[in-house]
């Protein structure tokens, strides 16, 4: 008998040209882990005289091509933390490092991340051998160099960044507050107040999967990297914008020298000894060894509590029972059978 044919058209008119799909075909292996957002704000980009598909139209034909992966569900920054927006570039820089891996020769690769909050520039991509301040500061020194200071400089509470302690001082952070720096340390075990740089992370994951064969290999994939993160990948929270749309260099330039720290006539100046101490009335009170040789202040309130800052940033409060160094949450009234507050754990104050 006879068999119904199908009646849809095998071309309809709204197809989309070949010479379009081979394009976007082109542009999403050329970029494997953009989705059709990315790869149609790319083409918009780079040919804006054409008529582009819409991007789920795009999906379809990536879809149709083979190239569209099972979606993974990713995490999603719960909020912003307890920190005043960034509203402008400069305004906040973030840095981590990216989980360690080994380069092909064998050698341990720890990727510093530094980036700029409010336009999501990516300042720095480094393959640094450790977490050490002495790889860590020629890196930042020379983004102050290139891009000037930022207003406040968030992180986690790793080395080299913070330390242990009530101040949780490294000799990085002190380098930081003399040049003017606000310092931001999200809550231990809190991710997600960093999450523009954790979601970055994830961006990135792909190069640690796949190492190269030594360090300055590795260190070329990153600079290429950079650069298309910065000026060719298209941002959703940008508006399909690229970073390099959005940032621009501070104000603030990094100063050939540094400032003297500048207290009231009321305070109380003491330098700290080589041991991170300071004589107070008497007794020796423990305050940050990386501020060994520097000068802080103590200012007495009218409700007579002792606070201890170097330059504008507060250390805490000198216990006048115990003669130490605490968090002002230290000396708040504590329901009955609470622990004391000693102090011993990295964070702000």
């Amino acid at each position: 008998g006879l068999i119904d044919l199908p009646r849809a058209p095998l071309e309809h008119g709204r197809a989309t040209a070949a010479e379009l799909v081979a394009r976007i075909v082109a542009e999403k292996e050329a970029n494997p882990q953009w989705g059709p957002k990315k790869v149609l704000a790319r083409l918009k980009r780079s040919a804006p005289q054409l008529c582009w598909p819409a991007a789920s139209t795009i999906g379809e034909i990536l879809k149709r091509h083979g190239l569209v992966g099972r979606r993974r569900h990713r995490w999603r920054a719960a909020g912003c933390g307890p920190f005043a927006p960034a509203n402008g570039p400069n305004a906040v820089w973030s840095a981590d490092y990216k989980g360690w891996f080994r380069t092909r020769d064998g050698r341990r690769c720890e990727p510093l991340t530094v980036m700029d909050t409010a336009s999501r520039f990516l300042l720095a991509l480094e393959a640094c051998a450790t977490p050490a301040e002495a790889e860590a500061w020629p890196v930042f020194e020379r983004l102050f160099a290139e891009h000037g200071l930022p207003e406040r400089f968030r992180s986690d509470n790793g080395s080299p960044f913070a330390a242990i302690g009530v101040t949780g001082l490294t000799t990085l952070a002190v380098r930081f507050i003399k040049l003017g720096i606000g310092l931001e340390r999200i809550q231990p075990g809190k991710p997600q107040q960093n999450g523009r740089h954790e979601r970055f992370h994830l961006t990135m994951l792909p190069l640690a999967m796949a190492p190269e064969v030594d360090h300055a290999a590795q260190q070329a994939v990153f600079d290429a990297f950079r650069q298309n993160y910065n000026a060719e990948r298209p941002h959703e929270a940008l508006a399909m914008d690229v970073p390099a749309d959005h940032y621009r260099p501070s104000l603030r330039p990094l100063p050939d020298r540094l400032r003297e720290p500048d207290y009231p006539a009321e305070a109380a100046v003491r330098r700290v000894r080589s041991n991170g101490e300071i004589k107070w009335n008497g007794d020796l009170v423990y305050v940050a060894a990386a501020l060994a040789g520097e000068v802080v202040a103590i200012e007495e309130s009218e409700a007579g509590i002792w606070t201890l800052r170097f330059h504008a940033h507060p250390l805490g409060i000198i216990d006048k029972k115990t003669k130490r160094l605490v968090r002002p949450s230290a000396l708040q009234p504590r329901p009955a059978g609470a622990g004391a507050d000693t102090g011993l754990q990295g964070g702000e104050l």
